[in-house]
């Protein structure tokens, strides 16, 4: 009797990079989260980045994750890992937020139409412990941009930017410097300040 041969595939993932949410008026003891009340989706230049690097996003009660598969070694080791894909030149992976009318009454921001957003990014921001707001304070009006400035693909209540070059803090880009592309998987932060 003839033994099938099997096709093994292994898929390595891991952390590009996450956004925690930070909000007093959600969480596990208020039985009410962040994911319910913010709708993210990446805009359409990051899809298409995301299915040719193979990358992928959660939002899991308060926290974004983007992961990306990465190069099997072998033997498989623990350090640093580096895309399965590599990219060909920097690049800045952009995600659209819609807020629920919840969301807006229970924390200390401003509905900005159309011609406002909030916006997040490791190239503007505190400088400090990931914080990609402009003060580790919390969200306030110096988040707030002009939406032509910004220029998102949707009318949106905010947008996140996480650049793989020119962060702050060289802490906060996705990889370390040169060819190699190894993943630093750095996580940011966004406190917003609750009215309740």
């Amino acid at each position: 009797m003839a033994v099938a041969e099997r096709d093994i595939i292994q898929l390595r993932c891991k952390e590009l990079f996450t956004v925690k949410f930070i909000h007093s008026a959600y969480g596990l003891l208020r039985k009410t989260f962040i994911a319910d009340n913010i709708f993210i989706e990446p805009d359409r230049a990051t899809k298409t980045l995301f299915t040719n690097h193979s990358v992928d996003y959660r939002f899991i009660n308060d926290t974004l994750v983007c992961y990306i598969r990465t190069e099997v070694l072998s033997p498989p080791v623990s350090g640093p890992r580096i895309p399965y894909i590599k990219f060909d030149s920097p690049v800045v992976i952009r995600f659209l937020l819609k807020a629920s009318t919840d969301f807006l009454n229970k924390t200390q921001v401003i509905d900005a139409g159309a011609k406002q957003l909030y916006y997040f990014s490791n190239q503007a921001n505190a400088a400090t412990g990931g914080f990609i707001c402009m003060h580790s304070t919390g969200v306030n009006n110096d988040d707030l941009k002009n939406a032509d400035t910004i220029n998102p693909d949707k009318t949106c209540f905010a947008v996140i930017d996480i650049a793989s070059t020119g962060a702050v803090n060289t802490s906060d880009e996705i990889f370390t410097g040169g060819a190699a592309q190894q993943l630093t998987s750095p996580a940011f932060v966004i406190p917003f300040t609750s009215t309740v």
